[in-house]
């Protein structure tokens, strides 16, 4: 069994273990890790939120920076027709 297997049914085993041993009683748990779900899923909602516009502002400037470069080229281009034709 490979260890990435084993760390993750030792992770199992030690979350049921501390749900089942837990001090408070069923339904605070219950409570407590439901919250606690609801917290991560607006942190990954808001990560996710930033990654988005990250990448669509990196994906902006790139475009803008291509096209820069193809008008740069074309010119270029245009420069080095008119200087062979004379």
């Amino acid at each position: 069994m490979s260890q990435t297997r084993c760390f993750f049914y030792g992770l199992g085993v030690g979350v049921a273990a501390g749900v089942l041993m837990a001090p408070r009683s069923g339904v605070k748990t219950r409570r407590r890790l439901a919250e606690t779900a609801r917290e991560g899923q607006d942190y990954l909602t808001r990560e996710g939120a930033e990654l988005r516009e990250t990448v669509v502002d990196t994906l902006n400037r790139t475009k803008r920076a291509a096209k820069a470069t193809a008008a740069g080229m074309g010119d270029a281009l245009e420069a080095g027709r008119e200087q062979l034709m004379g």
